[in-house]
């Protein structure tokens, strides 16, 4: 009897795992909350937000699962921040803490997936709460603008970068966008070359930034657009970052370009209501996606 129920955990474990890492027929996605800030007011997110209102923004992670590949959308926060953190000053320390972190990776597994499962990983851009999950997979390749990892290895400083997150071997492939417009953005480039997830040019928060389209099956659209806006409220009244944010933190590569490509997604929200906007570090908009281990298609 024993060994008998040794072999049927045996089969339910490793029938769970092959069962997480078979391809999917049709394009799907779940989104990995991997921590969420210890609060601020929202006025610290968006200008002309309000004092009284708190926010918890989110770190996510967006987990796509495409009949030709699986790959994240940016990696949350992972198992080693916490040390990397650390090295911070206490003001940021102070000003960007987080609670309830939960990597991405600790969630994939307890789904019945290890990290070669996820065949690339594309961060919409390389600040630390969007490359914390990066060393728990050591071996997947990343794709990345040639100019945001220039900007990242050249100028980037803590709090915005990690070196961590740039240093040892890593297979950094190059994300080519072509000169084909998509929705109003001049340069994109289709993932796969079906239409379903498209990847578009966001450069101004950093250099680099890109964001990603994604049309599913069910009709129902989605667009990714990184840290362009913290918030949803800031790109449906076309709102930056608080001036005072961007001189405590230096938030913005170039605060400039990031304000015209807020105000090209404020109007392509306004001409495409249905399409979803989806802020990186909204915790509001987070709620209307699918939360792995549940997925979307």
């Amino acid at each position: 009897m024993p060994r008998l129920i040794a072999l049927t955990l045996f089969a339910l474990l490793f029938g769970s795992a092959a069962q997480a890492a078979e391809r999917p027929q049709h394009l799907r996605i779940a989104l990995l909350i991997t921590a969420q800030s210890a609060g601020s007011p929202e006025a610290f997110t968006v200008s002309g937000g309000r004092w009284r209102t708190e926010r918890k923004l989110v770190h996510t992670a967006l987990l796509v699962d495409h009949p030709q590949g699986r790959f994240l959308f940016d990696s949350g926060l992972g198992r080693e921040i916490d040390s990397a953190f650390a090295a911070n000053n206490w003001l940021n320390r102070t000003l960007l803490a987080y609670e309830q972190l939960d990597p991405a990776l600790d969630q994939l597994e307890r789904a019945g997936y290890q990290a070669e499962d996820i065949d690339f990983i594309l961060p919409s851009h390389l600040h630390w709460d969007h490359l914390g999950g990066l060393p728990d997979f050591p071996h997947t390749p990343v794709k990345v603008l040639p100019s945001g990892l220039q900007e990242a290895r050249e100028h980037g400083q803590r709090p915005a970068f990690l070196p961590e997150h740039l240093a040892g071997p890593r297979e950094w492939q190059t994300l080519s966008l072509r000169d084909t417009p998509y929705a109003g953005f001049a340069r994109s480039l289709d993932l796969f070359g079906d239409q379903r997830l498209v990847v578009v040019d966001l450069s101004g928060h950093t250099a680099g930034q890109v964001g990603l389209f994604v049309n599913l099956d069910s009709g129902r659209r989605l667009f990714f657009i990184g840290d362009t806006s913290w918030t949803l409220r800031g790109v449906e009244q076309n709102r930056s970052r608080p001036q005072f944010v961007q001189w405590i933190a230096h938030v913005d590569s170039d605060r400039e370009a990031n304000a015209r490509v807020l105000q090209q997604i404020h109007q392509l929200h306004q001409q495409q209501p249905e399409l979803l906007i989806v802020p990186a570090h909204d915790e509001q908009v987070a709620r209307q996606l699918a939360h792995f281990p549940q997925f979307e298609d």
